[in-house]
């Protein structure tokens, strides 16, 4: 720290009090947790559904094509 720059107790890096805060304040509450991983499991939903779909429309194109 240089000598004409004051020490800002407030703004404390190494207060472990603020630190904590810090990091609670961070953490994702449970329903923030179980929205994401609903939306992770809609999104595979919905891939596996037009992979389906999509199979399906290309079996249906192949079999014509053979006829």
């Amino acid at each position: 720290m240089a000598r004409d720059e004051e020490y800002n107790w407030l703004d404390d890096p190494f207060d472990e009090k603020k630190a904590a805060q810090a990091q609670q304040d961070a953490r994702m509450s449970g329903r923030s947790k179980l929205m994401v991983g609903l939306g992770c499991l809609g999104l595979i939903v919905v891939v596996a559904v037009l992979a389906v779909v999509g199979g399906g429309m290309l079996l249906a194109d192949m079999s014509n094509l053979a006829v």
